[in-house]
């Protein structure tokens, strides 16, 4: 096989890629014949090939004959090799010679199961497989090789449970692990974007790390209270994901077509085809694991590290934490893959060579950007107003639109549903806001909580006020434990004032002449003595 592509392969690469993971069509087929001079089958051979791997090294022509890594065998034959490879040979105590041994164990299994054993120098090529699979495992290498040569050319985005225990802001007390989603900028290894929460990750999710990843992040670390020096954004050319649900909604195909980004999915059974994103989350998991409550990258000991016990960071503090590892350690530390140059160094090279696409910096943009991407959703206007989620909103246009029959695009943000974002064209839309002015901030969890429990109630009519009834009452519950909670912590620390553990104070007490003479001998076997009024 050639090592370089051609000016065809290299034409065919920049012909597909364009076209993301969209279906070639017969005429785009046939132009991209005339262009390469192939037949349209081959055109059609190429791109399949280009999506299992999409990279111009896919397009090489291959020599005649099998394509390399392609497996011969029988399924029966090719199954005993694996199982002497994968459970036989590990339990060997370190044989002489491993190959002889693994050979006679492989022709004694085919001669029992009546199968042609292979020869000795294709068991020898699955043993190298085999030990290079799991070389892979131990190093935590990832085969993927996605290369890109300039800023935002490919981003990989990946969420990860953090190995941490995070406290909560008022007790301090245990809540749980959060999820952190990085965003990696193939070509310099820069971190252009994070998000840290305790929500699973959602299409909100992304939209806001979208956010962050496209617009200057001064604003978002000085709400922050940190200072560092992370001048990497813009809008990326191609966002590298994996198949999960969040990263195939609607809101998001969408956004990425309004602002020319190409969506590029792992393929499927293919885990470390994000390489890099991989790696990073475990450079900052390796990191995160020197902070009091970290759980550990292993179940193993888990109850011998005691993470509840130890946990102090809030998760404000762990993503400020986060803020200054990146920005101050990780971008300014040497990196492999980049032959010892920094992320930041990298960064600041290239995109001098190639400038990143930028957004204007005002928050009117960002606001247009976030809507872009938040969930949507298709309804109708009513002589009352817009009904979402049970939920009224009014806007003075709505009068024009009903009269015009008009279906809207209606985008609302899960964590704040006091307000959405109405159009009509998907271009420009305008803020509607709860029709009544006295309802509060509800979140996307709270309402579908209330809901359900109005249901379990048996209400078959589900209203407006019902539904903020509920989360008014579900509220005030949560803030009566908290409450509670809050005074019974406060009895306790009020308890290790003192100086003597409470054993020690008992047995002063008894000690004390004082405390025994206070403390008159009573015989409860006589009646209690009467008592006149004025001495009570």
């Amino acid at each position: 096989m050639k090592e370089e592509p051609d000016k065809r392969e290299l034409a065919a690469a920049k012909i597909f890629q364009p076209l993301g993971q969209a279906p070639l069509t017969r005429k785009q087929a046939l132009l991209a014949g005339q262009l390469l001079r192939l037949h349209r089958s081959s055109v059609y051979r190429l791109r399949r090939r280009y999506l299992d791997d999409p990279v111009t090294a896919s397009l090489l022509r291959c020599r005649p004959g099998p394509p390399r890594g392609r497996h011969l065998l029988s399924d029966q034959v090719e199954a005993i090799v694996q199982e002497v490879l994968s459970d036989w040979l590990p339990r060997q105590k370190h044989p002489a010679h491993p190959l002889h041994a693994i050979c006679r164990e492989v022709r004694m299994r085919c001669a029992a199961a009546g199968a042609t054993p292979p020869s000795r120098a294709t068991i020898s090529r699955r043993w190298a497989e085999h030990r290079d699979k799991e070389s892979m495992k131990l190093l935590g290498a990832a085969p993927g090789h996605l290369t890109a040569q300039h800023p935002l050319d490919i981003v990989q985005i990946d969420h990860t449970l953090a190995d941490i225990m995070l406290v909560d802001e008022v007790l301090r007390s245990t809540i749980g692990r959060p999820w952190l989603t990085l965003a990696i900028d193939v070509a310099t290894r820069s971190v252009v974007a994070m998000y840290v929460g305790f929500d699973r990750p959602n299409a909100a999710t992304v939209a806001l790390l979208l956010t962050r990843m496209v617009l200057p992040k001064a604003p978002w670390l000085a709400s922050r209270d940190v200072t560092v020096d992370w001048p990497m954004h813009g809008v990326p050319k191609v966002l590298h994901l994996d198949n999960a649900a969040e990263f195939k909604s609607k809101a998001l195909r969408a956004g990425c077509n309004q602002y020319g980004i190409e969506l590029m999915y792992r393929p499927p059974g293919r885990p470390y085809f994000g390489g890099h994103i991989e790696r990073l989350n475990r450079t900052m998991m390796e990191k995160v694991h020197s902070l009091p409550g970290s759980t550990g990258s292993s179940t193993k000991g888990r109850k011998a590290r005691k993470p509840e016990a130890e946990a102090a960071l809030t998760l404000p503090e762990f993503e400020q934490w986060l803020m200054y590892e990146i920005g101050q350690t990780y971008h300014h530390s040497a990196h492999h893959g980049l032959s010892g140059a920094t992320p930041y160094s990298a960064w600041s090279t290239l995109s001098e060579a190639s400038k990143p696409r930028l957004l204007p910096d005002s928050a009117a943009e960002e606001l247009r950007f976030l809507i872009q991407f938040l969930p949507m959703s298709r309804r109708t206007i009513q002589a009352d107003g817009l009904t979402l989620f049970y939920l009224r909103y009014w806007h003075p246009i709505f009068t024009a639109w009903r009269a015009a029959k008009r279906r809207v695009m209606v985008r609302y943000h899960p964590e704040d549903l006091s307000r959405i974002f109405v159009s009509t064209d998907g271009k420009e839309y305008v803020e509607a806001n709860f029709a009544d002015l006295r309802r509060g901030r509800i979140s996307l969890w709270e309402q579908k909580a209330a809901l359900k429990y109005l249901r379990s109630q048996g209400e078959s009519h589900v209203t407006e006020s019902a539904i903020f009834n509920a989360i008014a009452a579900q509220r005030s519950i949560i803030e009566g434990a908290t409450a509670k909670r809050r005074s019974a912590h406060r009895r306790g620390r009020a308890g290790e004032t003192s100086p003597f553990p409470a054993s020690r104070q008992a047995s002063q007490q008894a000690k004390s002449p004082e405390a025994s003479s206070a403390t008159p001998d009573v015989d409860y076997s006589k009646p209690p003595p009467n008592y006149h009024v004025e001495q009570l």
